[in-house]
């Protein structure tokens, strides 16, 4: 199972939040960020199951020292919960906006000495990581959430991936899964999932 995630790390994360928030637009001012945070942790741990197995099975941990990107990671929300869940991966946070990147740095520096994995922040767009300077080591896996519909995402991203490595794609309880993809459905991940048990998400490997 995964470790819970200490309340003084989460209120650290959403005081920080409601801070940037009020001078840099990183989510709608009309949301409630506990909910926003809440429904982050759900998504990270359905993104565990299928880091961990590649079908959304359950395994006692994560293995360590594998490289998973955010791209278009926003407010680094899903991103945040999935490094207190999964300590041991080594995130690598791709957002191309100057000020939401700047707020995702702030993000690393809050669990520095807590958190085992890596927490790199890229400001860049995945397209300028295919070349020159900021070319880097493929990912193992890379997720997205509500940044492109599915088949876009593979495309974009499928030349940063390792092979065999994963997109995963979450998404709302009216999404479709391309064709020859793999699904999960929260409720059948998560049986006491009340209010997100028809979310779901997404992948194929490469």
């Amino acid at each position: 199972m995964a470790p819970v995630p200490s309340s003084g790390m989460l209120a650290e994360y959403l005081e920080l939040l409601v801070r940037w928030n009020r001078r840099t637009n990183l989510v709608s001012r009309a949301s409630d960020p506990t909910d926003l945070l809440a429904d982050a942790l759900v998504d990270a741990a359905a993104l565990t199951r299928v880091l961990e197995t590649g079908d959304g099975t359950e395994r006692s941990e994560l293995r360590p020292r594998r490289t998973v990107a955010d791209v278009g990671a926003g407010a680094g929300l899903v991103s945040f919960a999935l490094s207190l869940l999964a300590p041991g991966l080594d995130l690598v946070l791709v957002e191309s906006n100057t000020r939401k990147a700047g707020f995702l740095r702030r993000v690393a520096a809050l669990g520095a000495d807590r958190v085992t994995g890596g927490f790199e922040v890229v400001n860049a767009r995945l397209e300028e990581l295919e070349e020159g300077p900021r070319r880097h080591r493929l990912w193992r896996a890379a997720f997205t959430r509500a940044v492109w519909p599915p088949e876009e995402g593979w495309r974009r991203t499928a030349p940063h991936l390792t092979a065999g490595g994963l997109y995963i794609a979450l998404a709302g309880p009216d999404a479709t899964a391309p064709r020859g993809w793999s699904r999960a459905v929260y409720a059948d991940l998560f049986p006491d999932a009340e209010g997100y048990g028809s979310r779901r998400l997404m992948w194929r490997s490469k």
